[in-house]
């Protein structure tokens, strides 16, 4: 957790998504570690490191995250985006975004592959 503080403190811009995954192994117990990752995620320079933040906010303090989760839908980076599809929350302009990744042509084959599931697993959930 000192570690990624002093990594924000000094703006070390490169290798914070190492840290964030070596943090994300001990869960809840590095919570105080939350604030500097949500900082890396808003603030990072290296869109591919974005989506470690995110698993790692996801691993060590899950609550709170729907917004991140939905942003994650309109990410440059593949990993984020499955991210997204995968946890944003169940409403209406989420799932209409999830449905354009679906339908969208020039996305990536896993991506569109997710966005099916999600979306096939939410009519399951919400049909009589």
């Amino acid at each position: 957790m000192a570690e990624l503080a002093d990594q924000w403190r000094t703006r070390t811009w490169c290798g914070p998504d190492v840290t964030a995954k070596r943090l994300a192994r001990f869960g809840p117990a590095a919570s105080e570690a939350v604030a500097d990752l949500r900082r890396f995620w808003l603030h990072t320079p290296h869109s591919y490191e974005r989506a470690a933040y995110l698993e790692a906010l996801a691993a060590i303090d899950p609550g709170g995250l729907d917004y991140t989760h939905t942003e994650s839908l309109w990410d440059c980076e593949e990993r984020a985006r499955l991210l997204g599809v995968a946890h944003a929350p169940d409403r209406p302009e989420t799932l209409e975004r999830i449905a354009a990744l679906r339908d969208d042509p020039m996305e990536t084959p896993d991506v569109r592959a997710g966005a099916e599931a999600r979306l096939a697993a939410t009519t399951t959930l919400y049909s009589p």
